[in-house]
């Protein structure tokens, strides 16, 4: 059983290894605020962990052999990189009947299912307890090389070395 009451499906060793035409494994690493885990984003078409047979919103159960329960986004992305040329992830994919988060389209709250009854939707709840909350969408719009791109097109900016009017410093000193 899976954390929201309803039927797991089965976990899969993934074993992503580097190749030397491919920068990377291919894949984005993805964490939402208020819901636990990390998750696959986006796979690049082509690349180690398309091969390795890593899906979009697969869950990340375990790397290496090591469980990342409760571990930060930091700490698992130390994890992948621990082993300079691959990583075995156990992952799994959303269990049937959970809502599965649409990637292709901007965040908004899912459309209400019209065809289920309440107790229907939460079997595993109690019928006097308040229904959740919709659960977090995840948004996972870039692929890996394009997420590269975009950080390395950021403008890099030192907030030390931007140069300040004196009224600014003024009212920061006011402030004080």
């Amino acid at each position: 059983m899976s954390t929201n009451g309803s039927a797991a499906t089965e976990p899969r060793l993934c074993h992503v290894r580097k190749s030397p035409n491919f920068d990377g494994y291919g894949f984005n690493l993805h964490a939402e605020k208020g819901k636990p885990g990390q998750y696959i984003g986006k796979v690049d078409e082509g690349s180690p962990a398309e091969a390795a047979g890593l899906q979009r919103g697969d869950r990340i159960l375990e790397v290496n052999g090591n469980s990342i329960v409760g571990e930060t986004h930091k700490q698992v992305v130390a994890r992948i990189k621990e082993r300079p040329e691959d990583a075995e992830l156990l992952v799994a994919a959303p269990a049937p009947g959970d809502p599965l988060p649409d990637l292709d389209a901007p965040a908004t709250a899912p459309s209400p299912a019209a065809d289920r009854s309440p107790a229907a939707a939460r079997p595993h709840q109690r019928q006097d307890s308040p229904p959740p909350a919709d659960p977090p969408r995840l948004n996972l719009q870039m692929t890996a090389a394009e997420m590269r791109a975009h950080l390395a097109a950021k403008k890099k900016v030192d907030p030390k070395k931007v140069p300040m009017d004196l009224k600014s410093k003024f009212d920061i000193v006011k402030k004080l």
